[in-house]
């Protein structure tokens, strides 16, 4: 019988390596995160996102990190 060529594999270590699939490196998701956003604020994202050509996701994750680089020190109380 023939070898099927896959990644599969129990054994330690076995499977997909590390950054071999599609993302931007192979620690991009390591760490996630959810977020709730009001319905005018998930507009106001799809609209940025539609007005650059990049998916939502990748606005989100770059906003963050703008702003987290930025000095941002929490939630606003208003």
């Amino acid at each position: 019988m023939k070898k099927r060529k896959t990644w599969g594999g129990a054994r330690p270590g076995a499977g997909r390596p590390k950054g071999s699939g599609t993302g931007s490196s192979p620690d991009a998701r390591v760490y996630r995160v959810a977020i709730m956003l009001s319905r005018v604020d998930r507009e106001r994202l799809e609209s940025l996102a539609a007005g650059t050509g990049k998916p939502v996701a990748t606005i989100a994750y770059e906003l963050i990190v703008r702003g987290l680089r930025n000095g941002a020190r929490g939630p606003r109380t208003s």
